[in-house]
C-alpha cells in the first residue's frame, strides 16, 4: 500500500491529544477561608508522582479515530505494477495546414513551400496519421482524417502528396486565425474517438505575412496539448508594393478616382510608376518609402481613350499591382407626383421633393408627372407614387401600380383632398377632418420596429421632438391591429391598419395599410411650410430615401468588392423580378439562368463582373483584398501571445521528470478508481459512534456508584 499525500501522516500526531487529556489531573481550584484556620500554616495538596489512565477503552477509541482520519487524508491506495509508457508506440496525428492565399503568388514562395512540406512528410513516422487542409478566405479539407482512415499508411501518404502537388494559390485573402481555430476544433473532436490521449500537432505552411487575419485567435482558448509547427516560405525578393482602390464618396460631389500605393516594411525599393492599362496612357512616378502608403490620382487619359484598370510597376512581384474600376451609371428610379403644384412653387410639397431627389448622386431619381412618363416600358415602372390631389384620371395608374406590389404615398394639404386620395386607393371607409392644434404638435410615439423607421432606432437618431407641425389632419375609422397580449396565439395583422407614428395628442401621424398587392402610406401632415418644419429637418432626407428604398427594393451598394465576396443583384421592376439573371465573368464567359433570390458568390478572380437582370446591366469591380499587399513577415511572438504552443520554442522537458509526472498521474487515476479513503472515513464514523456509546455507559456507571468523575479524568 502507498499514499498520494504522505505528509498528512503528520496529522496522526493529534492522536496524542486523548492520551494527554486522559493523564491530566485537575488541581483543586478556589479557596474558602475559615477563621479557625488562621493559626494553622498552609500546605499544598499532596499529588501522586505519576498520573494513571482510568478509562483505557475511551482513550483507545479516540486515538484510533484521529489516526484513521489522518490516514484517510493521505489518500491510500493498493499499489499495482505500473507499466512505463512505451516510447514511439503512442498514436500520433499531424494536420498540415497549407496557405493558398493571394500572397503565396510571390515569386519563389509557392515552390519553396511545397519543397519544405515534402521534406517534412519524409520525416514523419509511418504510424503517424496525417491529414491535409488548405486555407485562404475559408478553410477547405483536402485529405481529411475520416477519408484516409480506411487506407494503408503508404497509400494515404501517396494520396496526400498527390493532392498537395495539385494545389495552387488563389486570389483570396488570408484568414489565418479562423483556419487555425477550425483545424484545432476538428482535432479535438478526433481526440474523443480514442480511449486515451494521443499526440496531436498542426503543421502550418505559410509565408506568414503580416496582413493575415489573427483576430479569431483572441477569444479562443488554445488546447494545452496541441502544438503548432511552422513551415515558413520566403520569396526570392522581399520588395513588394501593392495597389488598392480608394472608394469615393457616393453621396458627395467628388467622384475622382483615386488609388493607394502601399510599400512593404521590408521592401528595398521606393520608386514606382502607375499608369492606365493602355499604351496611350502617360506614366506617373510615385515615391513611397518602405512601410508607408500614398494616395494618388491616376494620370489623365488622352481624349477618346478609355481604360478600366490601373497598373503599378517598379517592384519585384506583380500579383497585387492591378486594380479595376467599374463604369457604373447611377441607378435610375421613377417617382410619379400626382398633384397640382408647380415645380417652382416654394409653398408646395413638390418643390422640396424635387430638390431632394435631384441632389442624390448614387441613385438618379426622376420626379415626373403621370402624363410625362412612358409607363408602357418595363424600365419606367414607378418606384413610388406620391398622391396629393385626387384626379380621377390617375385611378387606373394607381390600381395598376398597387396590383404590381407598389407603394403609394398620400400627403394632402386638405381633408377633402385626403378623402379623395384614399378613395382612389380603395379606402372610402375613413373619416378625415382638420385637427385643432393650439400652437404646434410633435411626434410623440414612433414604431421603430417598422422597416420605415428602423434606421432611426439608435439613440442618436431617434429624437423627432425638434420637428414642429403647425396643423395636421385627423383620421377616424382605422382598423388597427389589436395590441399584443400575454397569450401565445398569433394574430392576423396583415389586413389591418398600422399606425407607424402618432402626434403628442394621440392622433395618427403616419399610417400604413395594405391595398391589393401593394401598400399605402398616409402622412397626416405634409412637409410644406404651411403644415410643418419637416422639410427643414435633417430627418426628412433620410426618411424619404428610406421610403423610396423600402418601396422599390433599391439598396446602396459599392462598385468595388474584394475577391470571394457575394455580389447583390441589381434591382429591377417587380413585374419581372421572377426571371433569372446572367453574369458575365472577367474572361468573357457567361453564366445563365441564375437564381436572383441569393447573391452571386462565384468571384474567385479579380476583374469586372457584369450582372445582367431584365432591363438593367451593372458592372462590379472585384479586386484583391488590401491586406494581401502587407507582405512583411508576421512577428512569431504575436502567435505565442495568443497562447499557441510553437514547436521548437518550448524548453525541453527532463525525461526523468516527465516519467515521474506520468507515474504520478497514473497513481492519481488508480486512487480515483479504488477510493479507499471513503471506507476509512466510514470506519472513523463507526468508531465515533462506539466512543459515544462507551462514554455514556461509563458516565452512567459512575453516577450509580456515587463517584463524580468525568469521561476524560
Amino acid at each position: 500500500m502507498t499514499w498520494l499525500y504522505s505528509l498528512y501522516w503528520l496529522g496522526a500526531l493529534a492522536a496524542a491529544g486523548p492520551v494527554i487529556f486522559h493523564m491530566w489531573r485537575r488541581m483543586p481550584r478556589g479557596e474558602r477561608p475559615f477563621s479557625t484556620l488562621m493559626f494553622l500554616s498552609p500546605s499544598p495538596p499532596r499529588i501522586t508522582s505519576r498520573s494513571r489512565i482510568e478509562n483505557w477503552l475511551l482513550m483507545l477509541l479516540r486515538v484510533a479515530a484521529l489516526a484513521l482520519l489522518a490516514f484517510a487524508f493521505t489518500r491510500p491506495l493498493w499499489r499495482v505494477p505500473i507499466s512505463e509508457p512505451e516510447q514511439g508506440s503512442q498514436e500520433q496525428q499531424l494536420a498540415i495546414l497549407v496557405d493558398t492565399s493571394a500572397s503565396m503568388r510571390r515569386e519563389g514562395v509557392w515552390n519553396d513551400l511545397i519543397r519544405q512540406i515534402e521534406e517534412r512528410l519524409n520525416t514523419v513516422p509511418p504510424q503517424t496519421r496525417v491529414a491535409l487542409y488548405r486555407f485562404d478566405r475559408n478553410m477547405v479539407p483536402v485529405a481529411d482524417f475520416a477519408e484516409l482512415k480506411s487506407l494503408e499508411p503508404a497509400a494515404a501518404r501517396e494520396m496526400i502528396l498527390s493532392r498537395l502537388r495539385e494545389l495552387r494559390p488563389t486570389w483570396e485573402a488570408t484568414r489565418l486565425g479562423e483556419a487555425l481555430v477550425e483545424v484545432a476544433s476538428r482535432l479535438q473532436e478526433v481526440q474523443t474517438e480514442f480511449s486515451r490521449p494521443i499526440t496531436q500537432k498542426i503543421c502550418l505552411a505559410s509565408d506568414l505575412q503580416s496582413g493575415a487575419e489573427t483576430v479569431s485567435l483572441q477569444g479562443y482558448e488554445w488546447p494545452d496539448d496541441l502544438s503548432l509547427e511552422l513551415i515558413i516560405a520566403r520569396p526570392t525578393s522581399p520588395s513588394n508594393a501593392g495597389l488598392q482602390v480608394v472608394e469615393p464618396n457616393q453621396e458627395g460631389a467628388d467622384d475622382v478616382l483615386r488609388v493607394r500605393v502601399t510599400n512593404a516594411n521590408d521592401s528595398q525599393k521606393e520608386q514606382f510608376v502607375i499608369r492606365w492599362d493602355t499604351p496611350q496612357s502617360p506614366e506617373l512616378p510615385v515615391y513611397v518609402p518602405p512601410g508607408q502608403s500614398r494616395i494618388i490620382v491616376p494620370p489623365k487619359l488622352p481624349a477618346g481613350i478609355a481604360a478600366t484598370s490601373v497598373v503599378l510597376s517598379g517592384d519585384d512581384d506583380d500579383f497585387d499591382n492591378r486594380v479595376v474600376f467599374a463604369n457604373r451609371t447611377p441607378e435610375t428610379r421613377l417617382v410619379l407626383y400626382c398633384g397640382s403644384e408647380k415645380p417652382d412653387d416654394t409653398t408646395g410639397a413638390r418643390f422640396y421633393l424635387d430638390r431632394l431627389f435631384s441632389a442624390s448622386k448614387q441613385i438618379q431619381i426622376e420626379l415626373r408627372e403621370p402624363d410625362s412618363a412612358n409607363l408602357a416600358s418595363a424600365d419606367s415602372q414607378p418606384a413610388l407614387v406620391v398622391l396629393t390631389d385626387p384626379d380621377p384620371q390617375t385611378k387606373g395608374l394607381i390600381n395598376r401600380h398597387l396590383s404590381q406590389g407598389g407603394t403609394v404615398l398620400i400627403v394632402s394639404p386638405t381633408p377633402e383632398g385626403m378623402l379623395g386620395c384614399l378613395a382612389l386607393c380603395g379606402r372610402d371607409d375613413l373619416l378625415v377632418s382638420e385637427a385643432n392644434v393650439s400652437k404646434y404638435a410633435m411626434l410623440g410615439e414612433i414604431d421603430f420596429e417598422n422597416p420605415l423607421f428602423a434606421p432611426f432606432a439608435e439613440a442618436q437618431f431617434s429624437d423627432f421632438t425638434g420637428i414642429r407641425f403647425w396643423k395636421h389632419r385627423q383620421l377616424r375609422g382605422l382598423k388597427e391591429a389589436a395590441p399584443k397580449s400575454g397569450d401565445d396565439h398569433p394574430r392576423d395583422t396583415e389586413n389591418r391598419d398600422r399606425v407607424l407614428a402618432r402626434f403628442d395628442d394621440g392622433d395618427p401621424a403616419i399610417v400604413e395599410f395594405p391595398a391589393q398587392q401593394g401598400k399605402v402610406i398616409v402622412f397626416a401632415a405634409g412637409w410644406q411650410p404651411a403644415d410643418s418644419q419637416f422639410a427643414r429637418s435633417s430627418k426628412f432626407p433620410m426618411l424619404m430615401f428610406r421610403l423610396l428604398e423600402h418601396s422599390s427594393g433599391i439598396t446602396a451598394r459599392s462598385g468595388n468588392q474584394i475577391v470571394g465576396s457575394a455580389l447583390a443583384w441589381p434591382s429591377t421592376s417587380r413585374a419581372e423580378s421572377a426571371t433569372g439573371g446572367r453574369v458575365q465573368l472577367p474572361d468573357g464567359t457567361e453564366i445563365d439562368s441564375l437564381p436572383m433570390e441569393e447573391p452571386f458568390s462565384q468571384t474567385p478572380t479579380p476583374g469586372l463582373y457584369t450582372l445582367i437582370v431584365p432591363g438593367r446591366a451593372e458592372q462590379v469591380a472585384v479586386n484583391l483584398a488590401p491586406e494581401e499587399s502587407r507582405t512583411s513577415p508576421l512577428n512569431v511572438e504575436q502567435l505565442e501571445g495568443f497562447g499557441l504552443a510553437l514547436s521548437g520554442r518550448q524548453r525541453a522537458e527532463d525525461p526523468a521528470a516527465k516519467r515521474q509526472r506520468e507515474q504520478q498521474l497514473q497513481l492519481v487515476e488508480l486512487e480515483n478508481s479504488q477510493k479507499l479513503w471513503q471506507r476509512v472515513l466510514l470506519a472513523v464514523i463507526v468508531l465515533l459512534l462506539i466512543e459515544t456509546l462507551a462514554s455514556g455507559w461509563s458516565r452512567s456507571r459512575a453516577v450509580q456508584a456515587g463517584i463524580q468523575t468525568s469521561p476524560t479524568a
